[in-house]
């Protein structure tokens, strides 16, 4: 995933979306995990997971 493309992502998420993820990314490392192995597992989740795995390889922009 490319920044472009993260960013074109989050900007997709409704208002709920958005703060669900804010949620998450403020979570602890055990919760973000398991958040990106329960999207995996739905049909309409390896996009939001794959954004979730790129914010967790680039620490500074999670936290961002």
């Amino acid at each position: 995933m490319s920044w472009e493309e993260a960013a074109r992502l989050a900007d997709a998420l409704g208002p709920a979306a958005r703060r669900d993820l804010l949620r998450v990314l403020t979570s602890p490392s055990e919760v973000r995990a398991e958040m990106i192995r329960q999207l995996h597992a739905r049909p309409d989740g390896p996009e939001l997971a794959d954004l979730l795995i790129f914010l967790e390889e680039w620490e500074w922009a999670r936290q961002g």
